[in-house]
């Protein structure tokens, strides 16, 4: 074999390595690419979607000496994407003594929060009390990426629902609104509410509530106002926080995989040579 031919077989098989070497480069880019475009968007969505492990106590105190407590747990359905919630409230008097037990069941949608269109609903304890009931409106839970405008609530007291405002913002939290007057609960009892929600956008998580609430009695009015406490914010903030975390993981990683992966998709059409000027 002569020198010329030597170097022409060298040559070649150096352009059969570079070709190869492009082509495992853009295989591994386009495989960053859809990485990209499903795995954090995934990720995205299952932060946003209502846990089926939820296990959390609500405790809210009152000026009058009340103390309502709530626990919250969530549970996996037959269904896709439909999620049983249910709260077992007690309220206790300045005495300690339980004046008031509330139960209430009901499948919510999880991405929307929302509950689902079938007579899922049973609230016992309450004057609102039913079973196998269609529900509409948010209670426990707003949507993920929460919008400033209005969102039907339930009140478990009246059993029905009503807008709650969008009245501001604190960053990442947004402040809702709700004012009922003298809303008939039976032929001897009216009822007035006055809450204020907030809750953190990007979770849909109620971090904050305070409610005035007056029973208009015959003999009189009687009023007990209820406002979470610190503790219970501060485990609400956690959660909603993790929840962000997730979302900005996610975010970061679609961006990395993206820009890693056009980069070697570039590096390896380089290298194959059709950017190459021929003379």
């Amino acid at each position: 074999m002569s020198l010329a031919d030597g170097v022409e077989t060298d040559g070649v098989a150096r352009g059969l390595r570079m070709r190869k070497s492009a082509a495992i480069l853009m295989v591994i880019g386009v495989a960053l690419l859809v990485f990209a475009f499903t795995v954090p968007p995934y990720m995205q969505g299952q932060a946003r979607t209502l846990p089926t492990d939820l296990d959390v106590v609500i405790v809210s105190d009152s000026p009058q000496g009340y103390t309502r407590t709530e626990h919250l747990t969530t549970a996996p359905t037959a269904e896709v994407d439909e999620i049983a919630v249910r709260v077992e409230q007690t309220v206790e008097d300045p005495e300690g003594e339980v004046v008031a037990e509330i139960l209430d069941q009901v499948t919510l949608i999880g991405h929307s929060r929302f509950p689902v269109l079938d007579p899922t609903a049973s609230l016992t304890g309450s004057p609102a009390d039913h079973s196998g009931e269609i529900r509409e409106g948010l209670h426990y839970f707003f949507p993920a990426n929460t919008l400033r405008n209005s969102y039907q609530f339930y009140d478990i007291t009246l059993g029905d629902a009503e807008p709650v405002d969008y009245v501001g913002r604190d960053g990442d939290i947004y402040t809702f609104h709700q004012n009922r007057r003298f809303q008939p609960v039976d032929d001897q009892l009216n009822y007035s509410v006055e809450r204020t929600i907030e809750v953190e956008r990007e979770s849909g998580i109620i971090i904050g509530k305070q409610e005035s609430m007056i029973f208009h009695e015959p003999d009189g009015d009687r009023e007990v106002d209820f406002t979470y406490t610190q503790d219970t914010r501060d485990t609400l903030m956690a959660y909603a926080d993790e929840v962000k975390t997730t979302l900005l993981a996610a975010d970061v990683l679609a961006f990395g995989a993206k820009v890693a992966g056009l980069v070697l998709i570039g590096i390896g059409l380089f290298r194959t040579g059709i950017f190459r000027i021929r003379r």
